[in-house]
């Protein structure tokens, strides 16, 4: 190779830890690609690089020829960050999708993936003004599939969840008029929206106290409620970004 500058060697050791991906499928009734799914609702640079890492690890723990589809699904295309570097060799390939996009394909089908339909808009003033109508309609989709009552019941709640998360602006009692549901504040999935809700305000805070800084870790864990461990990642979070603005 010729390559420029100076260069150092070392034998170095990579630190890797138990990594899960969102989705597998491997077909049962022939033969047929392994399919990795990585579902993306974040900002992360490293996304295409995690995704064939882990297909690799998977690859060298078993003993397996049949090629692989990696997909990567983002939550909301702003989250691509469009740095591709690897190309499979085919028949492998890598698929990479938004769910808005997706979902549009569904139409007024019925189905499990109803409860994503929400997702599928975006959070401004003329979708809101039409979620009167669209969630009750998706509410008779789901009592449409002739499920069971338990079934039924947890599809409703992971609506109203999507819901929430992606109208931000609409409180527990608009959603409850549109709905018929468990009250909200009782319902499993809104409490845990809530809680992330919660957790992610925490560490807002946080970076703000951070930013000024007049404050320990110590101290601010004890404001916010966070560990000591969360503060100092996000304060190392925080120089990263800052280096990276700089160069």
């Amino acid at each position: 190779m010729k390559l420029d500058g100076a260069y150092t060697f070392e034998s170095i050791t990579l630190k890797t830890t138990e990594k899960r991906f969102d989705g597998f499928m491997k077909r049962t009734d022939g033969e047929g690609p392994n399919v990795f799914v990585e579902i993306q609702g974040y900002n992360d640079n490293t996304i295409y690089w995690r995704g064939f890492r882990e297909v690799c690890v998977w690859y060298e723990e078993n003993d397996s020829d049949r090629p692989f589809v990696l997909v990567v699904l983002f939550v909301d295309e702003k989250h691509d960050p469009d740095n591709r570097m690897l190309t499979p060799r085919p028949p492998s390939r890598l698929v990479c999708k938004n769910l808005a996009d997706c979902l549009k394909k569904l139409g007024r089908r019925a189905g499990a993936l109803t409860v994503l339909k929400p997702l599928g808009l975006s959070d401004i003033k003329k979708n809101r003004e039409k979620l009167p109508e669209l969630v009750p309609q998706w509410d008779a989709e789901i009592c449409s599939l002739e499920l069971s009552e338990h079934e039924t019941k947890e599809l409703t709640e992971l609506l109203a969840y999507a819901i929430l998360q992606r109208f931000q602006k609409l409180t527990l009692k608009e959603v409850e008029k549109m709905i018929q549901l468990t009250p909200l504040d009782q319902n499993v999935a809104v409490q845990e929206l809530m809680q992330i809700a919660i957790e992610e305000e925490k560490r807002k805070t946080a970076r703000n106290l951070l930013s000024m800084g007049k404050l320990t870790a110590k101290e601010i864990s004890r404001v916010t409620g966070l560990s000591i461990k969360e503060v100092r990642t996000l304060l190392n979070s925080g120089k990263k970004q800052t280096r990276k603005k700089t160069n």
